[in-house]
């Protein structure tokens, strides 16, 4: 028996079948190099990536709901429709990241700097921008941060403003 007959013995479905695992990354990670990477509807839940570097890395419709990303750099990253909802993002870096459309429901976004991040339909609704910078943020309206909070240090563009957290 060669080698590949041996391996398709064990494998379940026919020669045709495609399967699509979405990658599960989780525990603690902190300071990794994950720049660049592809990490499309990656499971990154309740995991600490604090201080990491995803910079330029495709996280589209990944979920890291409930986990810890302070000082963390998303830089040019792709989140469009990924769920951060309670994430903790403090200090985090989303330099000309994509944010379309993602779930950011009570996300603590405290001195997180999004310079010129595409926050286009981001939903903002809890979250805490007290500090962060959103001044070169783009799509970001007034409805969306009329759902967040934030403080006197938040910065946000022209004619745009924020209520206080509690």
């Amino acid at each position: 028996m060669t080698a590949s007959q041996a391996a398709s013995a064990f494998w379940p479905f026919g020669a045709g079948a495609r399967i699509e695992a979405q990658p599960a990354y989780g525990g603690v990670c902190e300071e990794c190099d994950l720049s660049g990477r592809i990490l499309t509807g990656a499971r990154m839940t309740h995991s600490n990536f604090s201080g990491s570097d995803f910079s330029n890395a495709v996280l589209t419709r990944a979920d890291a709901s409930h986990s810890e990303f302070e000082g963390a750099d998303f830089t040019q990253a792709d989140l469009t429709r990924a769920r951060l909802i309670d994430a903790s993002c403090p200090h985090a870096r989303f330099d000309r990241a994509r944010l379309s459309q993602a779930d950011a429901r009570g996300a603590d976004f405290t001195r997180a700097n999004f310079g010129a991040a595409d926050v286009t339909r981001m939903n903002l609704e809890d979250a805490d921008l007290s500090g962060a910078d959103l001044r070169h943020a783009r799509g970001l309206t007034q409805t969306q941060l009329n759902e967040a909070c934030g403080d006197g240090r938040t910065r946000l563009p022209r004619g745009l403003s924020v209520g206080r957290c509690d």
